[in-house]
């Protein structure tokens, strides 16, 4: 609701196709001219007014400034989604930057200035406001009202989810939220979660987990083979048997050992490239295993829990090695390798929400689909039901 969902996969596309040129631009770049000034390191000045030198500093700038946008567009969308996310969740329309935040883990004046540029182009419907001299994110004409499912009393906000209904006593508890001419509903469903830690993870967690692993293993293993031919090419350098046998090569048209060794050194440099990059590749994809362990280890802990708010203080790992840890979950979130929790302040206190079930445009009574807009004298046009009614108890 508050994502600009289709232009985000256009930026997704636009960034893997980014990504792409930029490492090709990268390596085809660096390679010629570390290679003009190997193969004239007698006479630089001849290499730096190479036809190709030019051309080869453009590839490299282009790919400089084409990594740095798409690790950019990167974080920018997980954050956004991350807003989004708590946006969503929220009972309240105004929400203070303070809490969004402790949540996210940023200064305040971080997440001021990246909700301010998101507005014009990840997200949408909601606006800054001042409000006593608290700078508050008014939600877009959310109204929210909670009741009982079991006999529709209304029920206060601060004990939704974890309260219990004063008039019958049960714990199921609901929230109809209607934002501007759309409505949904929350409700929570914790026990799906109790001893089933799958339903915590990520779509396709595993998978993810298994294509780290071997994409790792693989890029390893091409470094390794790199590292070998960059070792051999070196030890060659300065081996005049090596160099006599090339030279008397009836198959080689290299006639000299300083071209002998110039083709020698320009394999060292392509192996060194293409080293470096494999490394970052691999050491990139070794850093999102620790956000894939993360949502695994909070998941198991996740299906232990019965109650739908748990204190961020109480995960393993936050108790293990101290609030630092504390980005870990949040990039496990960021990243989709958690579902169905979110993270949240109440009353000053970083808490963890469970289970949280958001349907979207259907009656919270019989559960057909609402068409057109929807207001707060809105009627359903199967069971006739008021949507954002209460019923009072007698």
């Amino acid at each position: 609701m508050y994502l600009r969902n289709k232009l985000l996969t256009v930026l997704k596309v636009k960034n893997i196709l980014l990504m792409i040129a930029g490492v090709f631009f990268l390596f085809v770049g660096s390679y010629n001219i570390l290679d003009l000034l190997i193969y004239y390191r007698n006479d630089i000045e001849t290499a730096l007014n190479a036809k190709s030198m030019p051309d080869s500093i453009d590839f490299v700038l282009m790919a400089i400034v084409f990594l740095f946008v798409v690790l950019l567009s990167r974080k920018l969308i997980g954050d956004a989604r991350f807003y989004s996310s708590y946006f969503e969740g929220s009972l309240y329309q105004h929400i203070r930057v303070k809490d969004l935040a402790a949540a996210s883990g940023k200064p305040a004046f971080i997440v001021a200035i990246e909700l301010f540029f998101f507005r014009f182009l990840y997200m949408k419907k909601y606006k800054f406001t001042t409000i006593e001299g608290k700078r508050l994110i008014e939600l877009f004409s959310k109204k929210t009202l909670c009741e009982c499912k079991n006999c529709g009393a209304p029920i206060d906000k601060s004990v939704y989810f974890a309260g219990i209904c004063s008039y019958c006593g049960s714990s199921d508890v609901f929230a109809k939220v209607l934002a501007g001419d759309r409505f949904y509903s929350i409700s929570n469903e914790v026990k799906r979660g109790v001893n089933c830690p799958s339903y915590y993870e990520g779509k396709n967690l595993g998978v993810k987990k298994t294509l780290s692993v071997i994409l790792i293993v693989v890029g390893l293993a091409v470094a390794a083979i790199m590292g070998f031919m960059i070792a051999d090419s070196a030890s060659n350098y300065n081996n005049k048997e090596y160099l006599r046998e090339k030279l008397f090569d009836t198959s080689n048209h290299l006639y000299s050992f300083d071209a002998i060794r110039a083709e020698l050194i320009s394999l060292i440099v392509f192996g060194g490239i293409l080293l470096i990059i494999l490394l970052v590749l691999a050491a990139r994809r070794f850093y999102k295993l620790f956000f894939i362990n993360e949502a695994e280890s909070c998941a198991k802990y996740f299906s232990t829990c019965k109650s739908p708010f748990i204190p961020a203080e109480g995960l393993p790992s936050i108790k293990a090695s101290g609030n630092k840890k504390m980005r870990r979950v949040r990039g496990a979130l960021k990243n989709a390798y958690l579902a169905h929790c979110t993270l949240e302040v109440h009353e000053e206190v970083m808490k963890v929400a469970l289970a949280k079930k958001i349907v979207k445009d259907t009656c919270p009574n019989c559960a057909s689909p609402i068409n057109g807009a929807v207001d707060e004298n809105y009627v359903c046009q199967v069971c006739g039901s008021k949507i954002m009614g209460v019923i009072e108890k007698k």
